[in-house]
């Protein structure tokens, strides 16, 4: 597979309790590294594509640490820049039943948040780029990440590379306010949206009289993507049963139809990065299907999968994700 994709975002070091532990009884936390356009770097690697991260650490063991972890999953790390003094954190309560899970963020001042354009080349980094993804988060973190962003995005519309970008808003990082005014302005470079009908009513100002979901997204989806151009819109519609118990599906928006992937009832192991499994899911099969039925089938099978699997990345193969989607049958695989 000789599809190139970079992602720009920040590389955080995921400190969970174990055993569905709160913060204040907990003696000890399980270590992963993540960040949402870094687990969708991961994951793309982990599935076969050329994938490159863009983004900075600290020159030291714990940054030394996160770089072997990309490499350990294949991913490259030629625009890995170090410097600054500290990685970014995030602290994760797993909750469970009727217990939400929690998160608590430690990223102030990380070396990301410090990243210099000057530092990058962003025309060698384009070279021969089938797509480039970065997120909403990325856009919060620092104005320099937001200018970063914004850049590269411009870039890409000029030498016909196509965008991916995924509102991934976090209540925590910004007010409603603060990411209407940072994303509209970037929306014109993207091409793929990653969106749900919260996005578009809070941050996007759009209204509708549907009363039900689906309803919701037949109203919405011609509206934004006819302001905003988009070739793409995809969405995850989840039914929260309780922390533990989610029923989950996707949907596509493309040159005016809905697609719908199959729904799964999942009993959640780690719902973390699911959102960027479904992301990567979906670009993967973007860049090596032209079926969008295929397409979002594969995003909502390879996001039901990661919910059992601990960590940020979702470890898995094409094989599992498309014989989840065609097959109903949980037999063991003999």
């Amino acid at each position: 597979m000789n599809k190139k994709v970079v992602t720009l975002g920040e590389m955080l070091l995921r400190l969970s309790t174990n055993n569905n532990n709160r913060f204040i009884t907990s003696k000890s936390f399980d270590i992963h590294f993540g960040g949402a356009e870094i687990n969708v770097g991961v994951n793309l690697a982990n599935l076969g594509l050329n994938s490159y991260v863009i983004t900075k650490v600290p020159n030291n063991d714990i940054g030394t640490a996160s770089v072997n972890y990309l490499k350990s999953h294949g991913v490259y790390t030629d625009y890995v820049k170090t410097g600054s003094e500290r990685l970014g954190i995030y602290f994760l309560e797993q909750g469970t039943s009727l217990r939400n899970s929690k998160v608590i963020y430690d990223r102030a001042d990380s070396a990301f948040c410090n990243i210099d354009i000057d530092e990058l080349d962003i025309d060698e980094i384009l070279e021969n780029t089938d797509l480039f993804h970065v997120s909403g988060i990325t856009l919060t973190l620092s104005e320099k990440t937001f200018e970063l962003s914004k850049l590269i995005l411009q870039k890409c519309k000029e030498k016909n590379i196509t965008t991916s970008f995924d509102f991934n808003y976090r209540s925590k990082l910004w007010t409603l306010q603060e990411a209407k005014e940072k994303i509209v302005e970037i929306l014109p470079y993207v091409d793929i949206a990653f969106a749900g009908y919260l996005d578009f009513i809070n941050i996007l100002g759009f209204k509708t009289d549907a009363t039900n979901l689906m309803d919701t997204y037949k109203d919405l989806y011609p509206k934004v993507a006819e302001k905003y151009n988009f070739k793409y819109i995809v969405s995850s519609m989840r039914d929260v049963i309780s922390a533990s118990k989610n029923n989950y599906k996707c949907i596509l928006f493309h040159n005016d139809n809905i697609y719908e992937s199959k729904q799964y009832q999942i009993d959640i192991v780690d719902r973390v990065g699911s959102g960027d499994a479904f992301t990567s899911g979906f670009l993967y099969s973007f860049l090596t299907s032209d079926d969008n039925n295929y397409r979002i089938q594969f995003a909502a099978a390879s996001a039901a999968i990661k919910h059992t699997i601990v960590g940020d990345a979702n470890l898995t193969t094409k094989e599992e994700i498309e014989n989840l989607f065609n097959s109903d049958s949980f037999e063991i695989g003999r």
